[in-house]
């Protein structure tokens, strides 16, 4: 009896230690895992942008092929999800949401297991001599359970294998796909001329939210204020971008006839002056534009005597409308660089 007593006590304090020694682990862990891909970035980007894809590499979907799913809208890009319903305990039920994806370079996800919480996660990748290479990671908050906070001293082991196993099976996936139609790029050097502009400053977090974007902006504030002034466009609708990385702050405008007397709403109106540019242009779907930009990118530097911080602000001129001309191959873009 006086042994069950001493073993009870030592249990209870044991207990109360791992309790206390909790409250000092880490709230927040961070787990990823990385491969090596002979694949292109634009190929692997391809595999883990598109939600349909998961069922050939994701771990867990191949736990329960049978799991009940539910999907969004959409299965590519900002906004896509599906939620799945599995009687497998190691499945569970849970939705998964990509919430933000930059072309050939990141997928970010947001990760929610009923009952055990949500998880910001997701994919980078970077090019790697003729491959990419490619980041699985996920940061959870393990909030003030004592027992999550053990438990996320071994997530690395207990979700790391999964990682890996992921990695190598959408990198096999997309070292075997068709590979990814280069678009057609022509560099050429030009000289603007001088344009009075209307334009709305907005943003977005994907390239795809950018399109709904500008589209709303043409049609839609832009056109109803031409309307109004009486104003004629002058150009094809254009673009100024503040950075590349989300969230894109942006200028939506057009080039007017001429500069309107006053603005209103989130209108505004500019003069750009015009002068010397290289430009790309660019034939292809707007999810491989940075090629464009890496081509001027490099004219630049075979022609350093050309580069001026104070020649003006890069923007794209959208020629080609991807509503009318079903093949993306076909829709032109201009990338217009100033130069001295």
């Amino acid at each position: 009896m006086r042994f069950l007593k001493r073993l009870l006590v030592f249990l209870v304090v044991l207990i109360v230690l791992l309790v206390i020694v909790a409250f000092f682990l880490p709230k927040n862990v961070h787990v990823e895992r990385s491969v090596t891909s002979k694949a292109s970035p634009e190929a692997v980007y391809g595999y883990l942008n598109n939600l349909k894809t998961y069922d050939e590499w994701m771990p867990w979907n191949k736990i329960d092929p049978n799991m009940k799913k539910t999907w969004g809208d959409k299965s590519e890009g900002q906004g896509a999800w599906y939620s799945w319903v599995s009687d497998n305990s190691n499945v569970g039920k849970g939705k998964l949401t990509i919430t933000e994806s930059q072309p050939a370079t990141s997928v970010k996800t947001s990760l929610d297991f009923e009952g055990q919480g949500t998880s910001q996660g997701g994919w980078t990748i970077a090019p790697e001599g003729q491959g990419s290479k490619v980041t699985w990671y996920m940061d959870m908050n393990m909030g003030n359970n004592p027992f999550a906070r053990w438990a996320g001293l071994f997530m690395g082991k207990m979700i790391g294998p999964q990682f890996d196993q992921g990695l190598n099976e959408v990198s096999k996936l997309a070292e075997t796909a068709p590979p990814v139609k280069a678009p057609t790029i022509q560099i050429e050097e030009i000289t603007t001329k001088p344009m009075s502009v209307i334009y709305v400053t907005d943003s977005a977090n994907s390239t795809t939210e950018i399109g709904t974007k500008l589209g709303q902006i043409y049609g839609g504030d832009l056109g109803a204020f031409m309307k109004k002034a009486g104003l004629k466009m002058a150009s094809a609708p254009m673009a100024w971008y503040n950075g590349d990385k989300a969230p894109f702050v942006f200028d939506a405008g057009v080039a007017v006839d001429k500069m309107p007397s006053k603005t209103e709403g989130r209108v505004k109106s500019k003069q750009v002056a015009g002068g010397k540019a290289v430009v790309a242009h660019f034939y292809g779907p707007y999810e491989l534009a940075h090629k464009g930009y890496a081509a001027v990118e490099s004219w630049l530097k075979e022609h350093p005597d050309k580069v001026s911080t104070g020649a003006g602000t890069t923007y794209e001129v959208y020629i080609g409308d991807p509503g009318v001309e079903k093949d993306p191959y076909k829709v032109l873009t201009d990338i217009v660089f100033p130069i001295k």
